[in-house]
């Protein structure tokens, strides 16, 4: 079924290209003549994502009924139709809890990286060696500089090794949001204090969701490093993916940063902004 705005589009489309009389398309196309004249009032709804935004934010367990109740009492000329499609516009809607797990809700949309160490991707990768044993590879990614910070090799990677890796490769300069998955390392209660106690927010993606940029720096250590090796020890595994993470931010030509290196990139930003 077309809607009265397509039909709307047609019939204006008609009386461009014929210079038809509006009234004959509009009865050639059942349109009437009162659709056919109405225009269209531009959306004001920023006032009401931000507010709902900020109601979710706070109430982390209310669904769209509460939230309308706590919208309307501060916006009361919104209706329910307006605010339920803007409720499922922004995915606000609570997904079924089946176990308590810290942090592993989040409703806001998620975190923009607007300047380098604002936000570090993180996540895991397996591979395996030539003797059958499995491989862990821990991979970090910045989502503004896409600089790598460190990658951690190891045949098992608990939430406490994960976070000694962060406070080593950070330096003591943290990013403010980690984005992870709800994988069991980073809900873990050692990853949850250490990042409470360093002050960052951990943001977890969405189940069946993955971050498209942790995602992207993934394939790349995939195709050009864990598809083109044979690891025989863990020992040879830690050289030949650490010298291909050297190459990564040195010398390896990214697409987002006009065809640079993530480093040397860095530095000629760092450059122009002092200059």
């Amino acid at each position: 079924m077309v809607r009265p705005k397509d039909r709307r589009v047609e019939a204006q489309y008609l009386v461009d290209k014929y210079k038809t009389a509006k009234a004959r398309c509009c009865r050639l196309l059942g349109l009437s003549n009162s659709t056919m004249s109405y225009k269209e009032k531009p959306k004001t709804d920023e006032p009401v994502r931000d507010k709902l935004i900020s109601l979710a934010g706070l109430n982390k367990r209310f669904g769209h009924p509460r939230l309308f109740v706590l919208l309307k009492n501060e916006m009361p000329e919104i209706n329910h139709k307006r605010s339920h499609r803007i409720y499922t516009e922004l995915e606000l809607q609570l997904e079924r809890r089946k176990r308590k797990k810290l942090g592993a809700h989040h409703r806001l949309p998620p975190t923009r990286a607007t300047e380098p160490d604002h936000v570090w991707a993180i996540d895991f990768m397996f591979d395996y060696l030539e003797t059958g044993r499995r491989l862990k590879t821990l991979t970090i990614v910045d989502e503004c500089s896409k600089i790598s910070p460190g990658m951690l090799v190891d045949h098992s990677i608990r939430g406490m090794d994960v976070t000694k890796f962060l406070d080593f490769v950070a330096s003591g300069k943290y990013p403010k949001v980690i984005r992870v998955d709800q994988g069991t390392e980073f809900t873990s209660r050692a990853m949850l204090d250490w990042a409470c106690r360093r002050n960052i927010r951990l943001e977890f993606t969405k189940v069946r969701k993955p971050n498209q940029v942790i995602e992207a720096y993934n394939s790349r250590v995939r195709d050009e490093c864990l598809n083109e090796h044979v690891f025989f020890s863990l020992q040879d595994a830690r050289a030949k993916i650490d010298d291909w993470h050297w190459r990564y931010n040195n010398v390896n030509p990214h697409s987002a940063l006009g065809m640079k290196a993530p480093l040397v990139f860095a530095k000629e930003r760092e450059t122009m902004l002092a200059s």
